[in-house]
């Protein structure tokens, strides 16, 4: 070996080179591929909704969309109310209900109707026993003019709130007006649609800027003047 010439030992280097073992892109074996076939969807049963704290399922609908909704419900404790208060429920908001107590005289239990209107329907507020004892039935009345008659909602001078009041729709009495309303719906709306409403029609209205209809004694009767 150590008489070799320069040629022989590239020679015997190029022949040790290719035929040692290597890895090339031809001869590195390709990774093994696996196909993965999803499942097409289906539609599962949704979720048992529990409920704790001795709360129970509520289904009921959305008072918006009316869709179904379901959620878990813990009835609120028994409201107590003081003597001349009765336990009812308000709307702080769109959809939200909650008890409160209300005086048994509140103003919004209409206990008869006035201003020429007469009742047509009777709503129990409230039936059950209130403290001290007593068993009390509260019901509201709901009024309406007649059908001869139109609505006019005015506010007196240094009044809180607004009246509505029943006004004749012709013959009208002293002090007041003749005028003539126009619907204004029914002035761009179909035929079809407004063929029983007229587009015009009379009413009489108080003359004086702050004056009211005054009315005889007894439901459902007509203005007599204005005061």
């Amino acid at each position: 070996m150590d008489n070799l010439s320069p040629m022989m030992i590239i020679l015997l280097a190029f022949s040790l080179a290719t035929a040692s073992p290597h890895e090339t892109a031809v001869d590195r074996p390709a990774p093994l591929t696996t196909v993965v076939t999803a499942e097409s969807p289906r539609i599962t049963e949704e979720g048992t909704l529990r409920c704790s704290g001795g709360a129970t399922v509520l289904h009921t609908t959305d008072c918006t969309m009316g869709t179904s909704v379901s959620f878990c419900y813990k009835p609120p404790p028994p409201l107590h109310c003081d003597e001349g208060y009765f336990p009812s429920v308000w709307h702080p908001d769109h959809c939200m209900e909650e008890s409160t107590c209300f005086p048994t005289d509140a103003e919004w239990i209409t206990r008869g109707c006035s201003n020429g209107a007469y009742p047509y329907s009777t709503k129990t507020v409230y039936d059950g026993t209130l403290a001290g004892g007593h068993h009390t039935v509260i019901s509201s009345i709901s009024c309406a003019c007649p059908p001869d008659q139109w609505y006019s909602i005015s506010m007196r001078e240094g009044a809180s709130r607004f009246e509505t009041y029943c006004m004749p729709s012709r013959s009208c009495p002293p002090g007041m007006t003749t005028s003539i309303s126009t619907n204004d719906y029914c002035a761009t709306a179909s035929a079809a649609i407004c063929s029983h409403v007229p587009a015009q029609a009379d009413h009489c209205e108080c003359e004086g800027k702050y004056s009211t209809p005054v009315y005889a004694e007894g439901p459902s009767a007509t203005a007599t003047g204005c005061g």
